[in-house]
């Protein structure tokens, strides 16, 4: 019976742990591609709207020494161990040794602006098994 018991236990924690997890989605204000000059490496420097700048700083402030994942459109661009909270109004995604899987820096940055977005979320994480919690956008003024 014990042993029934420890397993239920550990189930009981393992749900905890996954139902903790959790994706926030960003906007971003800009995001250019460009090229290193001295070493050819490709990478997308992003500027985030003000709302989730906050966003991204409340989301990173209880993961330090965790790793998290940055997406965009479903692809992942970049996972990291994060060393300090993200409070920053910018970032820059440098792509790896393939690329941005498979996508250029180029389209990257033109899905991030077309409404693609960003989503960062724990790395345990795969998109579609957790909550997201987008940042509010605000109301835009009617013309006329």
């Amino acid at each position: 019976m014990s042993t029934f018991r420890s397993f239920a236990c550990a189930v009981l924690l393992l749900a905890a742990a996954a139902s903790h997890a959790e994706s926030v989605a960003l906007r971003a204000e800009k995001a250019t591609a460009g090229v290193d000059p001295q070493t050819s490496t490709r990478y997308v420097d992003v500027v985030l709207h003000p709302d989730s700048r906050q966003a991204l700083a409340d989301f990173t402030r209880d993961r330090v020494g965790k790793r998290i994942q940055l997406r965009s459109n479903g692809v992942l661009l970049s996972s990291a161990t994060l060393q300090s909270p993200l409070e920053g109004d910018s970032f820059r995604i440098v792509a790896g040794q393939h690329g941005f899987a498979g996508k250029s820096a180029d389209e990257i940055a033109r899905g991030i602006m077309s409404g693609g977005g960003l989503t960062v979320d724990d790395e345990s994480s795969t998109p579609g098994d957790i909550p997201t919690r987008s940042v509010k956008r605000p109301a835009r003024p009617s013309g006329g």
